[in-house]
Parts: structure tokens; C-alpha cells; sequence
């Protein structure tokens, strides 16, 4: 044995009848690419909640509502917890493992005068954070349509949620910004009105809206920015920091029309087979619905959504394979293949703290 100087060898002891050790540098080095492209051009990873599982299929989160209280009286002998917590729990299965694959031949990468493996690692990346974004995404705006209690009891039980069986949208908002700026203080209010902490709030949209807010459409601004009216941001940055205390947030993830014919979200063009004719693929997609009778998990009819405002104890994420990378060189097709794959599944937890903007008309 002897140390081993080749590219791509760590400074160890290695053995040199075997490549294992030959691209060990490589490898961590086209995962630390991926990875970093993933957080770059990704924004829901961070307002989930997540829990990370060695195996197994699923994973169980709690759910928490308030508790009452009383007046003691002198001859009150014993206490016997009348103001209970009440609480459930809710099962979040893993999705099947989602990937991105490239096989590169080595003719091709003798031909090319530049490398194209950390643009490749940048893609993966890509790929794998819009998919993740938009289903995360579109999980919270099919949970402000439920009507079902999440914390079941007697229909009599007092400290019922006043959002049971109530959608939480603020619909019929006249596509101004003046309209826009309207909706996302009703939501705000309908948010607080359910209990919901404003603390870590965020509204997200997709940039035509947020530009919208910026310019008005016309270039002239708008109260969202003017400092008379305590706006914050301008023209020249273009940028949007805050309303109504806020934290504004843009993704080209955010979905805008109506997906609930189809067969899935789409990255790049690729549709994910998460369903099949409005019904689950199990044997493609998805595992597991949400909830019984309630369809698909990720897509729905989001024609008129304008804006989503979100807390992060809305939803939850089980993570069975986080971000990771593998290659091989395939002798028989004379390349390397490429796989970045993760195996992760998403779910609500409080559906009272998703708050949908929606429009009058049909978004453009």
C-alpha cells in the first residue's frame, strides 16, 4: 500500500485494485454542487416543518388546539381536569423517491472544450427544488379548502376551532393593487381572527403579482412602497421587503392555473405522475393521499389564486433520504450516469394557518 496522488483521491491510504476511492472527491464535490443549487432556488424547505426518519413509510406528527379555563371555588374539593388540551395527531407517508439522472458519454465529454459536470450539478438541484416547492406549495393551498375539523370530537365539545369547516380564503379581490394590498389585510385578519401566530408569517406569489405591487402595472408605484404611506422597498431596488409587517417571498413555483385535470405538477416541462385521470397513481406517483376522499395531494384549481399567506406550522415534511448523489460508469454504454434523488413526503398540520388570496377573474 501506498499513498495514492491521483485527482479526485482523498490523502488516505487507498487500494489501488479497486476505483472506489479514485472519485471519492468528485463525488462529494458534484453533492456539495447539487445541494447548493437546491437551497439557492428553493424557499418552502425552511417553512416546513421537518423530521428526518431512518425507515419506515411514514411518520407521525402532533397537533395541538387550546385549552379553556375556570373559576375555583372554595368548596371545589377536587380538580378533575375539565380544561383538557386538545390534540391529535397526524400520519405523513413518504412519496416515492423523486430523482433527476443525466448520463454524460465519455466521447462527449472528450469533445467539449469546457466541463459540464457542476452546470449538470446546478440543474439537478434546479429540478429537484421546483419540484419540492411546488408541492409544498400547492399542499397549502388545498389545505385553505378543507372543511374538516383536524382535532375530531363531539359535535357539542366546547373549544371546537371557529375555522372548522370553513374555507379560508379572501376571494372576490379586484385584480388592482390597491385590491391585492386590500386582500392581504383580510387575510391577515382572518389569520389572527383564527388564532394563528403572526410571528414568521410570509406571503408568497409569483412575480407578475409581485412586480404588480411594485409598479402597479403602469410604473408609477404603488402605497406598497410609498414612504407616506409607510411602504417600504422602491423602483430602484425592486424590491418588495414587507407588507402589513410581512415578509414578501416570489417563486415562478407559485401555480396560477388550473391543474386539476392533470396528471401533476410539472418540472421543466415534465409532469410528475401524481395522478392518473383525477385519480391517485399509486403505482407512479404519490403513496398516500392526505386525507380519505380528499384526492390528489399537490395539484388543484388555482385559476384565481393570487397570493398564499403562510405559517410554517401549516405544514410538515418527513424526510426518509434527504438530497444525495450517486454515480457509476456504465461500461456497456461507455458513460457515466448521474443520479441526485431524495425520497421525502409532505402534509398539513394546521390547516387554519394558510390563508388564500383569490381573484375576481381568471389569473393571466
Amino acid at each position: 500500500m501506498a499513498f495514492n496522488q491521483r485527482l479526485g483521491v482523498r490523502d488516505t491510504i487507498v487500494d489501488p485494485t479497486t476505483r472506489s476511492g479514485e472519485q471519492d472527491l468528485f463525488r462529494t464535490l458534484y453533492l456539495t454542487e447539487v445541494v447548493k443549487a437546491f437551497q439557492e432556488n428553493n424557499i418552502m424547505s425552511g417553512l416546513t416543518q421537518s423530521r428526518s426518519i431512518a425507515n419506515g413509510k411514514s411518520a407521525t406528527f402532533p397537533t395541538f388546539w387550546k385549552t379553556t379555563a375556570h373559576y375555583h371555588l372554595p368548596s371545589d374539593v377536587d380538580l378533575d381536569g375539565t380544561d383538557r388540551v386538545r390534540h391529535d395527531e397526524r400520519v405523513i407517508a413518504v412519496d416515492r423517491v423523486l430523482m433527476s439522472d443525466i448520463k454524460v458519454a465519455e466521447i462527449d465529454e472528450l469533445h467539449n472544450h469546457y466541463d459540464v459536470r457542476a452546470m449538470y450539478a446546478e440543474q439537478q438541484g434546479n429540478a429537484l427544488a421546483q419540484a419540492y416547492d411546488k408541492q409544498l406549495i400547492g399542499m397549502a393551498l388545498n389545505a385553505t379548502q378543507t372543511g374538516y375539523d383536524r382535532l375530531p370530537g363531539d359535535s357539542g365539545e366546547t373549544n371546537k376551532p371557529n375555522w372548522n369547516g370553513v374555507a379560508r380564503e379572501v376571494a372576490g379581490i379586484d385584480a388592482t393593487a390597491a385590491g391585492l394590498i386590500q386582500g392581504i389585510y383580510d387575510a391577515l385578519q382572518l389569520m389572527e381572527e383564527n388564532d394563528v401566530p403572526t410571528q414568521g408569517l410570509v406571503l408568497i406569489m409569483r412575480p407578475q403579482n409581485y412586480y404588480f405591487l411594485l409598479t402597479a402595472g403602469d410604473g408609477t408605484g404603488t402605497i406598497a412602497i410609498n414612504r407616506d404611506y409607510g411602504g417600504d422597498g422602491g423602483i430602484a431596488s425592486g424590491m418588495l421587503p414587507m407588507i402589513a409587517g410581512i415578509p414578501v417571498l416570489k417563486s415562478n413555483n407559485f401555480p396560477y392555473t388550473d391543474l386539476s385535470d392533470v396528471n401533476g405538477n410539472t418540472v421543466n416541462g415534465t409532469v410528475l405522475k401524481e395522478t392518473n385521470g383525477g385519480a391517485l397513481a399509486f403505482a407512479s406517483g404519490v403513496p398516500d393521499e392526505q386525507q380519505a376522499g380528499s384526492g390528489a395531494k399537490y395539484i388543484g384549481d388555482y385559476s384565481k389564486v393570487a397570493g398564499l399567506l403562510l405559517h410554517p406550522t401549516c405544514l410538515a415534511t418527513v424526510k426518509l433520504m434527504d438530497l444525495k448523489y450517486e454515480s457509476e460508469y456504465l461500461i456497456q454504454k461507455q458513460s457515466t450516469l448521474m443520479v441526485a434523488k431524495m425520497a421525502v413526503g409532505h402534509g398539513c398540520l394546521r390547516d387554519e394557518a394558510a390563508v388564500v388570496l383569490k381573484t375576481t377573474a381568471v389569473q393571466a
